[in-house]
């Protein structure tokens, strides 16, 4: 088993008790608080209900708690501007979508206009996560338009009041400036190398065993943050860790047999772990690291392995930000940013699938006349939003957070007065919100679940049922994206990884060829094709991350070579431009080696697809560095 393997395995004693991926399903992620996201959630959802039972305006109240719990949905853990940009976009995408279900003037009229809009909102998951973001939360907020009835407020003021909702909870996300961090991922990786460190002071004492404990525990606990759970989304800075974290192997194994060894570096090793370490906290780039050419071998692999994780991780870098977009102009980067668009057939796929469970879920809530048929729907729209991981996963943890969730609130409305009381518990529960996003699906469900029925059990349309009929739509829906997204989804069943993978990577070798051969016509065709079989790859082994048997543990094996790939297309891009600048030679006889290579390592992979997933890695790393060079 490769280290990347065991860092992903559970516990020993987890393990003996659970199956692998029921234990990677039901486990949060460990990430450490961030205070900041609980008083925002606290004060944006809670605070207006406190408001309105003081000015006696309960119902704008609650509208507005909803418009702030709705674009909390947003606000993920993570750096101070990426929540900014996500919580704006989001209010932009999500009063329109609140709007566009408010405005429909019948039940029938609602239903058209949320698989309306369930197309542009699956469609924009193809762009980045921020559109993927705002695109999910378009849609959420129009499902809850169209069964949030407020009787007596006129719809242009309800639609006002939730925007309201929404802008407050940015207002609370921006006021978070002076106590602003960097995102937890960062730290975890940076608590690996000082874990290391910390290896080699206990080295020979009595703290040498509780040191490599703490090792261990900051390898999994990264590992896990990284992988993330069933809501988790992905990104470049997330990938760019991922590598680190995968290129660290070398340094950890090195640094334990040292440490067994009772040998310590020497200080400019130390050094510069505390460099990477001080780098991957705040984000910059660390500088070169040769090793020393003296030493026992133990300490000439853990130079070296630390110089080949600080080049990998300046190549990772700088291919985040190529120079060459900066010298594009501007049409020049939209056009750049059209062709990355990658909707592909794995998107439209997505789009059908949405609309089809929608138009069930729709007419179930029609042809039976459900009081609050939108639940149904709700838990359509979010158990299969893209870019979210399992379908699987979330619906099992949907339905187990929804229970769980009626049955607190249950509890809590039967023991806590009406009024005031119960207003302060709803600010208690709201605090939970940001946390249970995090960390996981069914967490967040079970949360969101008790906050909805205790803001509506101060209202006057609660009634003793409601409870109940939360429950039981909820579970409607799951068993609806169950049987209909998931089994009787061919397009949803495990795809053969190695198989798309070995075509991903001759798609891309086209397109490396292309590219360094200077030639521009079919290029930019080629590019969108290439980013969109990419994208349905890196869709389809995501979604599969927490899915039974081996499939979660195969899919996560090959993300480091999804991420090689994507950047060989961006670094290969880079070249194409250089070239019809003038800035870079055309070598014929390097462009044929390098497709060549790439053709043999896709051909060795269909041949033995159980092949260590490090082999293609390490090939496509070489591959990559040389046209990068």
């Amino acid at each position: 088993m490769t280290r990347t393997e065991t860092l992903a395995a559970p516990t020993r004693y987890s393990h003996a008790l659970l199956p692998a991926w029921l234990f990677r399903m039901l486990r949060p992620a460990p990430l450490p608080l961030d205070w900041t996201r609980i008083v925002a959630a606290a004060l944006g959802i809670g605070g207006p209900t406190l408001a309105g039972i003081a000015f006696d305006r309960l119902d704008e109240a609650v509208l507005v708690s909803v418009g702030a719990l709705c674009a909390s949905f947003s606000d993920l853990t993570g750096s101070y501007r990426y929540r900014i940009r996500r919580v704006g976009l989001t209010v932009l995408s999500g009063g329109f979508g609140f709007a566009a279900g408010a405005l429909a003037p019948t039940a029938l009229w609602a239903a058209v206009v949320v698989v309306a809009v369930a197309i542009p909102s699956v469609l924009s998951s193809r762009v980045n996560d921020l559109c993927a973001a705002a695109g999910a939360q378009m849609l959420t907020f129009c499902v809850v338009a169209t069964g949030h009835v407020t009787a007596g407020i006129p719809v242009g003021e309800q639609i006002a009041w939730f925007v309201a909702g929404e802008v407050l909870l940015l207002v609370m996300v921006a006021a978070t400036w002076p106590f602003r961090r960097s995102a937890p991922a960062r730290g975890a990786v940076a608590r690996v190398f000082e874990a290391l460190l910390r290896l080699f002071d206990a080295a020979g004492t009595d703290a040498a065993i509780t040191a490599r404990q703490d090792l261990t525990k900051a390898l999994d606990n990264a590992h896990d943050i990284l992988v993330g759970g069933a809501s988790i989304s992905r990104s470049r800075v997330h990938d760019r860790l991922y590598v680190i974290l995968t290129r660290a192997t070398p340094v950890v194994e090195a640094s334990v047999a040292l440490a067994h060894a009772r040998i310590r570096p020497a200080e400019p090793t130390l050094e510069a772990m505390r460099t990477v370490a001080r780098c991957v906290r705040d984000g910059t780039t660390v500088p070169h690291y040769r090793p020393a050419a003296s030493g026992s071998i133990m300490v000439h692999a853990l130079d070296q392995g630390l110089a080949d994780l600080i080049d990998s991780w300046r190549r990772a870098k700088d291919a985040d930000l190529p120079d060459y977009r900066e010298r594009l102009g501007a049409w020049e980067r939209l056009r750049l940013w059209r062709s990355n668009i990658s909707i592909g057939r794995t998107g439209w796929l997505l789009t059908l699938r949405m609309v089809l469970c929608l138009s069930v879920a729709e007419g179930i809530g029609i042809a039976l006349q459900f009081q609050n048929s939108y639940w149904i729907a709700m838990t359509v729209a979010l158990v299969l939003k893209p870019n979210s991981g399992s379908v699987f996963a979330r619906t099992v943890l949907r339905g187990i957070g929804s229970l769980v969730g009626v049955l607190i609130a249950g509890l809590v409305m039967l023991a806590v007065p009406s009024g005031w009381g119960l207003a302060i518990a709803t600010v208690l529960v709201a605090a939970f919100v940001p946390e249970a996003l995090s960390r996981h699906y069914g967490l967040f469900t079970m949360v969101v679940t008790m906050i909805v029925l205790l803001q509506m059990h101060q209202s006057d349309l609660f009634v003793d049922q409601l409870p109940r009929v939360r429950l039981v739509d909820s579970l409607l829906g799951c068993v609806l994206v169950l049987v209909i997204g998931y089994l009787m989804w061919p397009p949803g069943r495990s795809p053969a990884l190695a198989g798309r993978l070995a075509d991903a990577v001759d798609t891309v070798s086209e397109y490396v060829s292309l590219s360094m051969a200077g030639r521009v016509q079919g290029r930019s065709a080629l590019r969108r094709r290439t980013y969109r079989e990419l994208s349905d790859l890196r869709t389809a082994l995501q979604q599969q991350l927490m899915e039974p048997a081996s499939v979660g543990r195969a899919a996560e094996v090959w993300w480091p070579s999804i991420i090689v790939l994507e950047r060989l297309v961006d670094a290969a891009t880079e070249r194409a431009l250089l070239i019809e600048r003038g800035g870079d030679d055309l070598r014929l006889e390097h462009t044929q080696r390098i497709v060549s290579t790439m053709r043999t390592a896709a051909r060795q992979l269909r041949i033995q697809p159980d092949a260590p997933a490090h082999t293609l890695r390490n090939r496509l790393t070489d591959v990559y560095t040389e046209v990068v060079s």
